[in-house]
């Protein structure tokens, strides 16, 4: 066969492929046009939103969101001190909504997760229903380290925090969010970018790899049982929180226009989804640029990360 008869063919196939990744880039930068409808889970006015890790950071921001949305909150931590400030300040700027407390450690979780399903009945009582859990508590504080240098402990927290306590606590509060007509109830997972798998955070990694994994079943399962709860994941990337010290910009964002950005999202038809604009536009790079690549910057980004907390601890000691 004449080898020239093949460049229409080839030109046609890289035509087509154009056209596919503009198609799926265009589609996916619509969803950030699109409204929300967090509304449908909120009907009578009277719901509740529960959020874990509520006390600071993106938690913390997710309850001023939902409170100025007219949901109920019960802020879940496991400081009650904490706990209370921030449940005042919610009754201070929000006097016309309810705000209680959740008070639970997510390391070491055990069969006594169980009874939080009566704590939120208690709670909630016959004014509104649970109709949405935001699982939010997660992180790594042990950044830049490699996983021989992690202790038996380390390990089994980091995976608690971010995936152990999530699925628990999503198993126990499921019969309550299916409670109701239509599509009564939401799961709200946050996932990170470090789900691709990055180097120096692996056990971090891994358990947000797990929600992703752990999102997409849970919401097939939900359809197929006809549940009435829809399930995503939010996906993030940097945002300038109390345990991570960066300087805020475009492309780190602060807690509350993270969360606003991500309660935005809600029914966009997508089961995972990047909560903000720019960190989507980040994420892009994650799909089409080679992984030698990627972790290559990764790498130089990690160990940048670890030589400025170097720097950090000698300056206060």
């Amino acid at each position: 066969m004449d080898p020239i008869s093949w460049t229409p063919n080839l030109s046609t196939i890289g035509f087509a492929a154009l056209s596919y990744v503009t198609y799926k880039l265009a589609r996916q930068a619509i969803i950030y046009l699109l409204p929300s409808k967090l509304a449908r889970y909120n009907r009578t006015g009277n719901n509740w939103a529960l959020v874990t890790g509520a006390t600071d950071g993106i938690g913390f921001g997710f309850c001023q969101e939902l409170c100025s949305r007219g949901f109920n909150v019960i802020l879940h931590g496991r400081n009650a001190e904490k706990l209370a400030k921030r449940a005042q300040e919610l009754n201070a700027a929000f006097p016309e909504r309810n705000v209680d407390t959740l008070i639970l450690d997510v390391i070491g979780v055990d069969e006594s997760i169980d009874s939080v399903a009566q704590q939120v009945r208690d709670i909630t009582g016959n004014n509104g229903k649970l109709s949405i859990l935001i699982n939010n508590v997660g992180g790594e504080l042990r950044t830049s380290v490699t996983l021989d240098t992690l202790t038996f402990a380390d390990v089994n927290e980091t995976i608690d925090k971010n995936a152990r306590f999530m699925t628990q606590i999503t198993r126990v509060l499921l019969p309550l969010l299916s409670e109701g007509e239509g599509r009564s109830g939401l799961v709200l997972n946050v996932s990170s970018l470090s789900q691709w798998g990055l180097p120096y955070v692996s056990v971090y990694s891994a358990t947000k790899g797990f929600v992703d994994t752990f999102t997409r079943a849970l919401e097939a399962e939900c359809n197929a049982e006809k549940r009435g709860v829809d399930v995503m994941a939010l996906r993030v990337g940097q945002t300038k929180t109390p345990g991570y010290d960066v300087d805020s910009n475009l492309f780190v964002p602060l807690p509350r226009p993270l969360a606003k950005a991500g309660l935005d999202r809600v029914g966009c038809g997508e089961v995972i989804v990047w909560a903000y604009f720019w960190h989507w536009l980040q994420g892009i790079s994650f799909e089409i640029m080679p992984r030698w690549i990627l972790m290559r910057a990764t790498v130089a980004a990690m160990m940048d990360m670890k030589r400025k907390g170097q720097e950090k601890a000698l300056k206060r000691q």
